[in-house]
């Protein structure tokens, strides 16, 4: 008896094929990738599982997307505070292609400090991608401040 051993030549496909042996369901799963803009330009990918999530903090915004692609706008509550965005979802029982099956998500982000959790807005497309913006507080210049000289008659 002996053991096979894979050779993966880098980590990621390691920690890719452990999660697909991980879960037994992952084959029942959609692999679709989803194209994503950033905002300088270039093109990513969200998607693969549901749930998946893309983080992406510039100077000007911190930008959530994540893929509910299984839920309605309307099965979606996103609640915000200084220090954290919290995303939950939930359908209740519905009938698919395999029987019956009910889904609840929750999802929680930590915020950085200089965000404005008062501009806050979400909107979610056509294939389920939900994004959550929030503006950066503007750093105010210092201010030139002028200091009196005062005259000391010694």
């Amino acid at each position: 008896m002996f053991a096979i051993t894979p050779r993966i030549s880098d980590d990621t496909a390691l920690f890719s094929l452990l999660d697909e042996l991980r879960d037994p369901y992952n084959v029942y799963q959609q692999r679709n990738l989803l194209p994503v803009r950033f905002g300088d330009g270039s093109i990513g990918h969200i998607g693969g599982r549901i749930g998946d999530s893309q983080v992406e903090n510039t100077d000007k915004e911190f930008r959530i997307r994540l893929d509910l692609s299984c839920y309605k706008p309307e099965e979606v509550k996103i609640t915000t505070n200084s220090h954290r965005v919290t995303v939950h979802a939930k359908h209740e029982e519905r009938r698919d292609n395999h029987g019956f099956v009910s889904r609840e998500m929750t999802r929680t982000y930590k915020l950085p400090n200089d965000v404005d959790v008062h501009s806050a807005s979400s909107t979610m497309n056509n294939n389920g991608t939900l994004t959550i913006k929030l503006s950066k507080t503007a750093l105010e210049a210092p201010k030139e401040v002028t200091i009196p000289v005062e005259f000391n008659k010694e």
